[in-house]
């Protein structure tokens, strides 16, 4: 019965975990108080009615409550760590708007603490009676396996080594089967599920999956369709997604849901207000040393290419000749780095107080009007000009599918010593390809490290 109602089942599971992060915040606080001060419950109930907003939407949207998916438990303790992240910091960066006399940082930390550990047995609990129930076949889901190729071979794998998803396969059938004799097969069997791999290419002429799909439509049966697609491609990601009326499949090369984009948006966010302090302290004294140094703007302006190929402005301190551009092409044979990237160890083009804010980073800091205007990351990919992208082969512009950033990979790994252009791709690929809010902080970590060093690229 409990398979027949998910919707009751994921409300039930929300509830009690509602009434467990409920328990953690009085147990927390009675701890706390036993050694510091505290008002009564009642003034930090945004801090419990918070954190429980936030975990509800990031539970929710990564299926926390779907106990009785097969696949629930792929992945699950990873998940709950990642939720408690998301809902954890987020439920802080409010709390700091917040006046004192309703904000508690000992509270707060106990009680996630609490909360976090609560949530966590709670899943192990379930993930261990829930396998347990079904390694004694019960509450299982018997199919029928359809197809051929290695896909079908991985699938079969897959499930008879997890029989605690509660999958139980009852027949496998070949391409070979006749409409009747497979309509026969559903009429003598029970079977809940029919699973359908058909590889891209047949041996079998003429086969045509409509007609299966079809008698499953006709008894009732669902039926679940692996697209054999996903060997096409060497990286990206398939999804799936209704556009109007039609089922279609997205193959995505960067791995950001929504969630992730909209944290990772926060993060920007707030390290560009950050950003725009520092730069409206520093502006005064810089734009008098650059207009002191070379006639010419305070500002550098050029265009960059961004996510996808879409075009803006970036903002930069001058710290060359006000007539840098068009002295590039004259100094091209005297660029040391190899594709499409030009940098020189002594351009002639650079002013000398120029040097120095390069030197310090001074000259990125108007960027964080580009990271607040959302054309850039604090850490991204670096932003590279029209006629570079115009020198790129295919699999150079995956670099440029996600937002450019004010640092990345190649500055916090090297950027005075490596040359090769194929070798700084390959680091940004390597950024998009595991990218988590701990690798941006890491790699912002190590470039301050840089910067405090002076260990900085000319």
């Amino acid at each position: 019965m409990l398979k027949q109602h998910p919707i009751f089942v994921k409300q039930l599971i929300a509830t009690a975990d509602i009434a467990l992060i409920t328990g953690a915040f009085f147990a927390a606080h009675r701890i706390v108080s036993q050694s510091k001060p505290l008002h009564s419950l009642q003034y930090y109930f945004l801090m419990l009615a918070g954190f429980i907003a936030f975990y509800l939407y990031f539970a929710w949207t990564r299926q926390l409550f779907s106990i009785l998916d097969f696949s629930w438990m792929r992945g699950l303790y990873k998940r709950v760590v990642m939720i408690f992240l998301f809902a954890g910091v987020l439920g802080a960066a409010i709390l700091y708007l917040l006046p004192d006399a309703y904000n508690s940082r000992s509270l707060y930390l106990m009680f996630a603490g609490i909360a976090f550990a609560l949530i966590y047995t709670e899943k192990y609990v379930l993930m261990f009676s829930i396998g347990w129930v079904r390694k004694k076949n019960h509450n299982i889901t018997p199919i029928i396996l359809f197809g051929r190729g290695r896909i079908v071979a991985q699938i079969n794998k897959e499930i008879l080594s997890h029989p605690e998803w509660g999958l139980r396969i009852r027949n496998r059938l070949d391409l070979g089967i006749s409409r009747d004799e497979f309509e026969n097969v559903l009429k003598t069997s029970y079977v809940e599920e029919v699973f359908f791999c058909i590889p891209r290419s047949t041996t079998k002429e003429g086969f045509r999956i409509d007609q299966y799909l079809q008698i499953c439509e006709e008894m009732g049966r669902p039926a679940r369709v692996f697209v054999n697609i996903s060997t096409v491609t060497r990286f990206a990601q398939w999804k799936y997604h209704d556009f109007m009326e039609y089922p279609t499949f997205i193959s995505q090369t960067v791995e950001l849901d929504p969630d992730q984009i909209i944290f990772k948006r926060i993060f920007d966010v707030c390290g560009s207000v950050v950003g725009m302090a520092v730069l409206a302290l520093c502006y005064p004294l810089l734009a008098l040393l650059i207009k002191m140094s070379s006639p010419g703007p305070v500002f550098f302006k050029q265009v960059r290419v961004g996510k996808n190929g879409k075009r803006f402005v970036i903002y930069k301190f001058r710290s060359m000749n006000a007539d840098a551009e068009e002295k590039k092409q004259e100094l091209a044979d005297e660029n040391e780095c190899n594709g499409a990237i030009f940098k020189i160890k002594d351009d002639p083009r650079v002013t000398p107080i120029g040097r120095i804010i390069r030197k310090l980073s001074l000259d990125e800091l108007p960027q964080f009007i580009n990271v607040l205007k959302g054309e850039m990351s604090l850490v991204g990919t670096r932003p590279p000009t029209p006629d570079e992208v115009s020198q790129y082969e295919r699999w150079h512009h995956r670099r440029i599918s996600i937002k450019p950033g004010i640092t990345g990979m190649w500055q916090a790994h090297g950027r005075n010593t490596i040359k090769d252009f194929d070798e700084i791709v390959r680091l940004d690929l390597q950024y998009i390809d595991s990218w988590s809010i701990w690798l941006d902080l890491n790699i912002l970590f190590k470039t301050f490290f840089i910067v405090f060093r002076r260990n900085l690229a000319y």
